[in-house]
């Protein structure tokens, strides 16, 4: 659930940004257009290293890709930055699989961390309903999701899909959020952040008393 809150801050954060680029409009600018200029001078580097910071955000959901995503609207388009977050975040959704599969969770035996992934293996099961395993990708952050769904080896083509499935409405609101931001459509802004947070607490809420449900059988 970190990483779905730590979405919503994230946007908030863009909020405050855009309120402070109409104070600081020509900084700001000349910020854009300097990162801007370095993406598409970096052409298929630049491409590849958006993908691989999107991916590494998910292993690691304390680390973010989404400041990223507006210069990446001003520099491919939004078409393009929907699919590069995808790969990246669908990458990242992987390695946290093959971590758990493997055990390797295991390095964070201390940690607050640890215990949730062990508390949901006890909730989930290999043979959960894909609509469940679904809500629990979209609920909580993708590092636990994968090493959860990993080490209780659950079918890696229903993984791959459910993934596919759960990252799609964030990155849409990621990516259309950042373009109401460069294009200084604060309107439109705060209605894909409230889309984005009504969405995520709709799906918290069932994900949490459809889990109550299945356990209590």
């Amino acid at each position: 659930m970190e990483k779905k809150l730590s979405v919503l801050v994230v946007f908030f954060g863009l909020i405050v940004i855009f309120c402070a680029a109409l104070l600081f409009q020509s900084q700001f600018i000349n910020i854009e257009n300097l990162v801007n200029l370095y993406i598409i001078e970096s052409g298929t580097a630049g491409v590849l290293i958006f993908i691989l910071f999107a991916a590494f955000s998910t292993v690691i959901s304390m680390f973010s890709s989404l400041p990223a995503v507006p210069f990446a609207v001003l520099a491919w388009g939004k078409t393009l930055t929907f699919v590069f977050l995808i790969t990246g975040w669908v990458i990242g959704s992987l390695v946290s699989y093959v971590l758990g599969r493997y055990g390797l969770y295991t390095i964070f035996k201390r940690s607050v961390f640890l215990k949730k992934v062990v508390a949901y293996q006890q909730k989930l099961s290999e043979n959960s309903e894909f609509i469940l395993v679904v809500l629990f990708r979209l609920a909580l952050p993708s590092e636990i999701t994968g090493l959860v769904l990993g080490g209780l080896r659950y079918n890696f083509t229903k993984y791959l899909l459910a993934t596919f499935i759960s990252e799609i409405p964030f990155a849409i609101v990621a990516v259309y959020a950042s373009g109401a931001l460069i294009f200084s459509d604060i309107k439109g802004l705060l209605l894909w952040v409230a889309f984005g947070g009504v969405g995520f607490f709709i799906v918290a809420k069932i994900f949490t008393k459809r889990i109550k449900l299945d356990w209590e059988k």
